[in-house]
């Protein structure tokens, strides 16, 4: 039962259910099925049980009104629709920012926290023509291709989730902190854990689930053989969704599971536009400026992906020399600007942000 209007004492009565030792969320979509609500399962709870299940309870809920986090409940109409595929599907999110957010159509961008220059242009590419294209990116705010997802959907304006293995308060890792307030204000930062909680272990992998759950495609950019990227992409599976990967070469460690998801007959991804077909969506062209010949070439590169002075340089065959007149030229066109790491970053779509 999905209740249309939100009833905080059911939420509470949810979050009491969590605190109960040994029930889990399997065990509490059970007591649903049979009280039909969690306030009449919690009334079947001993008086010792119910009354230290509710304590705990309202300090979720204090930490929550604390943080800006917003509860919501399985049972709540706000509540993700696509998480109930799951059938461990959690009895209360926890959220910062819009839920509207983690609406289809959305796509999964995952891979390694040590990340290639390769995986992180790939990774922005899909990232960049997936939001462009209306698309929500999900992806889990770690280092590497996660971190770089995130960012390319902001960039042009788009919607992205992040999905924590820690409370939506805590800046993990410390140096997303910035790029986490980000997500929360422009998209929304999603966890089953309860503010204040630092993590461990078994709570990134088991946020993976989510992050497949809300997608309809999950995209494997790049993973070696131990990768949780894979847990991701075994989800899909078993939820039904496509999963698809990028190909690299096949002597680079950290893309040996990336790889071996095509032997498991995983999509290829030969260019972005390919993760948009399995979208069913278009691509949006972005109008190209007038601009000479050397920019122009400069200004293609960056558009592909590229972001450091060298791989403009390998990608326009134009020299180093030719390169660093053309960026000032789109700096100039206020197209594009330049990083503290050196980086080139394109600016279109932030504008006006």
């Amino acid at each position: 039962m999905r209740s249309s209007s939100r009833d905080e004492h059911e939420v509470r009565a949810l979050i009491a259910l969590t605190a109960l030792p040994g029930v889990g969320d399997i065990g509490i979509a059970r007591k649903l099925e049979s009280y039909s609500s969690a306030l009449r399962a919690m009334d079947h709870e001993s008086g010792t049980a119910q009354a230290s299940a509710y304590r705990s309870a309202d300090v979720i809920l204090a930490n929550a009104h604390r943080c800006g986090a917003r509860v919501v409940g399985r049972t709540d109409a706000e509540y993700p629709e696509r998480l109930l595929e799951l059938p461990d599907a959690p009895a209360v999110i926890f959220a910062r920012g819009s839920l509207h957010v983690a609406t289809p159509p959305a796509v999964a961008i995952v891979g390694t926290r040590q990340a290639s220059s390769y995986g992180l242009r790939v990774a922005r590419a899909i990232a960049t023509a997936c939001a462009k294209a209306g698309a929500t990116v999900v992806s889990g705010l770690a280092r590497g291709i996660d971190g770089a997802a995130h960012e390319a959907a902001l960039e042009v304006g788009g919607r992205t989730v992040a999905v924590l293995g820690t409370g939506v308060d805590v800046h993990y890792p410390r140096s997303h902190r910035s790029l986490q307030e980000q997500i929360a204000r422009d998209g929304v930062l999603l966890s089953e854990l309860p503010p204040g909680i630092q993590g461990h272990s078994g709570t990134f992998p088991r946020r993976n689930r989510l992050i497949a759950a809300l997608a309809d495609v999950t995209v494997v950019v790049e993973a070696g053989a131990s990768s949780g990227a894979l847990i991701t992409a075994d989800h899909a599976i078993e939820l039904g969704r496509t999963v698809a990967c990028v190909p690299n070469a096949i002597d680079v460690p950290n893309a040996f599971g990336s790889n071996a998801l095509l032997k498991r007959n995983a999509e290829p991804v030969l260019e972005p536009d390919d993760v948009l077909a399995l979208l069913e969506l278009r691509a949006v062209p972005t109008p190209a400026p007038i601009l000479d010949a050397d920019a122009a070439n400069c200004w293609n590169a960056i558009q592909h992906g590229a972001t450091q002075l060298r791989e403009i340089a390998d990608a326009s065959g134009l020299s180093a020399r030719a390169v660093a007149t053309a960026i000032s030229l789109l700096e100039l066109e206020s197209l594009v600007e330049m990083q503290l790491d050196g980086s080139v970053r394109s600016t279109v779509g932030r504008r006006g942000r």
